[in-house]
């Protein structure tokens, strides 16, 4: 080796390890930037997206009404009510005609889901009301869960259904029970409704939707997988919700029947209180026969 090898080797490796320690900076300031924004930022950029929903059956009074989606809130998990409240004002700017909640009001572990009762009575839909099921994070208090919703004038459906009345015609309503823990009934739920009506369903997990699509359903409309709070370009999302491996992010045709399927992000977060490239999601359709 020549002297003047010697001489440039340790300037290349000072060279070399100067460049390293920079980047390894550069990564641990790029890695917390990433984390203060998911944590901070995005879980609070509430996203209004658009759908335009064609529905089987749909009655001519009801063409052009809109309806409003939100879900899994999850209220206690880094998330309370003061956090909820722009969501609640954000919905009753898009005056809508009727609101549906797909479940997961509280996380595991809250006691007190009578705090959000003020919040969630402010909610309007005038023409066709509030409706909602439970998720599998509200089925251990489950029957509390559902008092709060009924003291905050939701429509509560168990397995069964109800109806809105427009010019005498009618637009009808099913929901079930949570899918992961309760008995949820697909049969019971629409029970007496032929082919010839028009049925929404609410379930809290998507993936039921390989079943209800074998039913007279027009739509059915879900939460749970929360979009999976992280998603990735080209790969999607990273955490990965039961019963919602199959539908996990927007809108679905399901079945040989093609029945439309949306899944909400949902406004809250579980697992870990982040979100990335998968902001909190307010759903606005407009029907259309």
């Amino acid at each position: 080796m020549t002297e003047s090898q010697t001489e440039r080797n340790p300037i290349n490796r000072r060279t070399f390890l100067k460049k390293a320690g920079r980047m390894s900076l550069g990564l641990m300031a790029t890695g917390m930037i990433m984390g203060t924004y998911s944590f901070k930022i995005e879980r609070f950029w509430y996203q209004i997206k658009e759908v335009k929903l064609q529905v089987k059956n749909l009655p001519k009074a009801f063409e052009g009404w809109k309806i409003v989606q939100i879900s899994d809130v999850h209220l206690g998990f880094h998330y309370g009510v003061e956090d909820f409240q722009p969501v609640v004002r954000m919905i009753n700017n898009l005056n809508p005609d009727i609101i549906f909640f797909t479940g997961d009001l509280i996380q595991i572990g809250n006691r007190e889901p009578e705090l959000a009762i003020p919040l969630l009575q402010q909610l309007k839909a005038l023409r066709g009301g509030k409706w909602a099921v439970i998720g599998n994070h509200d089925f251990y208090t489950k029957d509390q869960v559902i008092q709060v919703l009924q003291n905050s004038q939701f429509k509560v459906l168990v397995n069964n259904h109800n109806f809105i009345d427009s010019n005498q015609q009618r637009l009808y309503i099913a929901g079930l029970d949570d899918v992961m823990y309760g008995s949820p009934n697909i049969g019971k739920a629409v029970e007496g409704l032929s082919d010839h009506d028009c049925v929404l369903l609410l379930a809290h997990e998507p993936d039921i939707a390989d079943e209800s699509s074998k039913y007279p359903i027009g739509a059915q409309f879900s939460g749970h997988s929360h979009g999976g709070q992280v998603r990735l370009p080209f790969y999607g999302p990273i955490i990965r919700q039961t019963l919602a491996s199959n539908y996990n992010n927007g809108f679905y045709q399901v079945g040989e029947s093609k029945m439309p399927l949306y899944v909400n992000r949902g406004i809250g977060t579980t697992n870990i209180a982040i979100r990335l490239f998968c902001r909190p999601e307010i759903t606005v359709f407009r029907l259309t026969l």
